[in-house]
């Protein structure tokens, strides 16, 4: 069967958000008294929902605080503070030639899109998903079943491409393969552990991985 679509994520896999998410977290924990955390130490909450990530840093009962804290920072300076990974636009131009290309992400949809369309990514995408109220906490495999839905797509018409085990699981959960982009900020054991498919130590070769699943 034809591989008709391609759904990307965002942090990680097309942007390199490190930078304002880092400073978002620190700015948060810094607001519950919980500073002096290291760059390694907070890289692992890039990539799952906010809620589980609070959940672990600040505990159940202050969860909501943070979460609405950490988004009025990232909305005011955080989402800009991102560049687009090498060799991704070039990627995107060539796929967006033979393939219908979604973003699937667990960011606020509006965020998503303003940032895609700062970096100049949006011509390459048919659709833009992401979390949106009253679902701020829509788990990834849920995500991307509404876009297979609205698409009128079998999972072996589409593959995700993301960069840690919440894409691979999303995936694996709606039938479908998952590329493990390792430029992103998973590990490749992390991405292997969970089942993807194939992993690409680069965008370019995103595009001959893609080639062979089709």
């Amino acid at each position: 069967m034809r591989l008709a679509a391609i759904l990307f994520d965002l942090d990680g896999t097309l942007l390199d958000t490190e930078p304002g998410i880092l400073a978002c977290l620190r700015h948060t924990l810094e607001h519950f008294g919980l500073p002096g955390q290291t760059d390694a130490e907070l890289r692992r909450f890039i990539g799952p929902p906010l809620e589980q990530a609070w959940r672990e840093l600040v505990g159940a009962a202050h969860v909501e605080e943070a979460v609405e804290t950490y988004r009025r920072c990232y909305d005011l300076e955080g989402k800009f503070k991102a560049t687009v990974f090498k060799g991704i636009e070039a990627a995107l131009r060539e796929l967006a030639c033979r393939h219908t290309l979604i973003v699937a992400t667990s960011k606020r949809q509006v965020f998503a899109e303003e940032m895609l369309e700062r970096f100049g990514l949006t011509p390459y995408f048919k659709a833009i998903y992401g979390v949106t109220p009253p679902q701020l906490s829509e788990p990834k495999a849920h995500l991307i079943g509404r876009i297979l839905r609205d698409y009128g797509l079998s999972p072996q018409q589409a593959v995700m491409v993301g960069d840690r085990e919440f894409d691979v699981i999303g995936a694996k959960a709606n039938g479908m393969a998952c590329v493990g982009a390792l430029w992103g900020y998973g590990s490749r054991e992390e991405l292997t552990l969970h089942g993807a498919s194939l992993l690409c130590e680069s965008p370019r070769e995103l595009i001959e991985a893609v080639a062979g699943l089709a």
